[in-house]
């Protein structure tokens, strides 16, 4: 795939697309259909919904998550890196009172931590280089920071790294 993309110019040739159709089920429950997959999300008892599933903002955080995840993979093995272990944890901050105009807050979030976890023989020095290249790369990452201000964290091998 990687050579057909970087051989063509043609934007209608490298344009993706990524299509969602979501209905309400119930109440504060929505059902997403997604190629083949039924995806459910819906709110937790504490602001009325019947915990049924994952709320529309946990989905977005493990989006950004999934996608840095498959995005450094497909960069370690292209850059000819080992990784034992990956895991990445976003943490996002908004005023809740902006879900209901309290006061002019803003329901946008503040700020988006996203923290990478790698165990590998590999250098630091050579990781660091992959999660930037992986945060350039990742759709979600490169959309976030777009948004709001962003907080990358790296720990290799069980030592914070400064990226």
């Amino acid at each position: 795939m990687f050579e057909a993309l970087s051989s063509t110019k043609d934007p209608l040739k490298t344009r993706g697309s990524v299509r969602a159709d979501v209905r309400v089920v119930g109440n504060q429950l929505s059902e997403s259909k997604v190629r083949t997959f039924v995806l459910v999300s819906g709110e937790p008892d504490s602001v009325g919904g019947k915990n049924e599933g994952p709320n529309p903002l946990e989905f977005f955080m493990s989006s950004i998550a999934f996608c840095e995840n498959v995005t450094f993979q497909r960069n370690a093995a292209l850059m000819g890196v080992d990784v034992d272990f990956l895991e990445t944890t976003v943490r996002g901050y908004f005023d809740r009172r902006g879900q209901w105009e309290i006061d002019g807050a803003d329901p946008s979030f503040e700020e988006i931590i996203v923290e990478t976890k790698v165990s590998t023989k590999a250098t630091a020095e050579r990781i660091k280089e992959l999660v930037r290249l992986t945060h350039r790369r990742c759709p979600m990452h490169a959309m976030i920071v777009k948004a709001t201000k962003v907080v990358d964290k790296l720990t290799i091998n069980g030592k914070e790294v400064f990226l």
